[in-house]
């Protein structure tokens, strides 16, 4: 088969494939077709220039000159600075009936596309990385602030416990200064039935009634005291309390978020993937 009956073969392959191959592709592309040793056409993009053109003899490290060489299909990734953009190029040996490599047709694909996506994927996966850190952050100090809360919340049950416990002690009292004070008012009245021989014990019986007086007093005082430290107490306890149920909601909060976060992470990661 001759050079001309080859370039008339690949010409007419070529252009019954070239007005379908633009719809199987997203991305923008380029084609040449070309002998064993030159191109015999070359069709360029908007923002894919070959640098070849009908003749030029074919470059060594190309996809046409690689894949006839290798007499199989070959992929390339060409870098932004050889043609502008970063592209892909398939190069195909073309075989005639008997198997002889009598050509090539390579197809010339913008990575533009796929570098946009994976660099916004990076960018939303640093940023899901930066929310998961900030996230884990906020957890772990909730954590602590329930777990510190809750230390606090025993100390103040005591406290409730101690005070519970002061109640019984200032009843005791009370009582042994209500019966003080009956034994007073006893020695009082055999005080004054003694008449002039009871009158030292009369003294002792009026001081045992002012001290029992005195100690009533008091221990009201102290009781006051000590129903206002129990409300403080429980206000605490409550506040304590109601701050504890908010953080743990918003704990709860924070774990569903971080379980969106992972799912979110598992699809930029499937992304990532895609766009290779």
């Amino acid at each position: 088969m001759n050079d001309e009956i080859i370039e008339n073969s690949l010409q007419n392959a070529f252009n019954e494939l070239m007005p379908y191959m633009q719809n199987f592709f997203e991305d923008e592309i380029a084609f040449t077709m070309s002998t064993t040793d030159h191109f015999i056409k070359v069709v360029n993009s908007k923002n894919i220039n070959m640098n070849a053109a009908a003749g030029d003899e074919l470059r060594p490290g190309g996809a046409a000159y690689e894949c006839i060489k290798a007499r199989k299909v070959v992929s390339l990734v060409v870098p932004e600075e050889i043609f502008g953009v970063r592209i892909k190029a398939i190069g195909i040996p073309v075989k005639d009936e008997h198997e002889k490599i009598i050509g090539s047709i390579v197809l010339v694909k913008s990575l533009e596309r796929i570098d946009e996506i994976e660099t916004l994927t990076q960018t939303l996966l640093d940023s899901v990385n930066g929310i998961s850190k900030v996230s884990n952050t906020l957890t772990t100090a909730i954590q602590q602030t329930v777990n510190g809360n809750s230390k606090i919340m025993t100390e103040v049950n005591g406290a409730q416990e101690n005070a519970k416990n002061s109640d019984e002690v200032i009843n005791f009292v009370k009582g042994v200064a209500s019966q003080t004070n009956l034994l007073g008012l006893n020695a009082a009245i055999e005080a004054s039935r003694a008449g002039e021989h009871g009158k030292g014990f009369s003294v002792v019986a009026n001081e045992i009634r002012k001290l029992s007086s005195s100690s009533s007093k008091s221990i009201n005082e102290i009781n006051n005291i000590l129903v206002k430290i129990n409300n403080s107490i429980n206000t605490i306890a409550t506040s304590i309390s109601s701050s504890t149920n908010t953080f743990e909601n918003q704990l709860k909060q924070l774990k569903d978020m971080d379980s969106s976060i992972q799912n979110l992470n598992s699809m930029v990661v499937k992304l990532e993937k895609l766009s290779e």
